[in-house]
């Protein structure tokens, strides 16, 4: 292997990637917020995207003011964004006597019931994906 050479007028210096012209709009829900913040942090393009999700570039535009993702949709660019998509209780879904359980465990972390909830049902999440696999 030959050392790299310097730039010349035949080999010229890659010209530095553009930052990302990607915004968060300001009226959408909090997984296309997410979205698009993701986007914008992994220099993820449009194009990128539609060709990892299968999501069309036009459809996530439309997400910033016109439509809404449809759960298949904002499943896949969410996958293309090495995220998953998953659903979490809150203390009116679970039974009183989890809810119960958990109290002195959140007392005891100075946590909030529903945070509470939210980090059981992670920490329950990943165990079971763990035995699936």
């Amino acid at each position: 292997m030959s050392a790299p050479s310097k730039p010349s007028r035949r080999n010229p210096e890659p010209k530095p990637k553009r930052p990302s012209t990607i915004t968060i709009p300001e009226r959408a829900g909090p997984h296309v917020k997410l979205v698009f913040a993701e986007m914008r942090r992994q220099g993820q393009s449009y194009w990128d995207i539609e060709g990892k999700s299968g999501v069309q570039k036009a459809t996530l535009k439309a997400w910033r003011h016109k439509n809404r993702p449809n759960l298949e949709s904002i499943e896949a660019v969410l996958g293309a964004l090495n995220y998953e998509f998953v659903p979490l209780p809150t203390e009116r879904a679970l039974p009183p006597e989890i809810v119960e359980a958990l109290r002195p465990i959140a007392e005891r972390l100075d946590l909030t019931i529903p945070t509470a909830i939210r980090l059981a049902a992670e920490v329950a999440y990943r165990d079971h994906r763990l035995v699936t696999l």
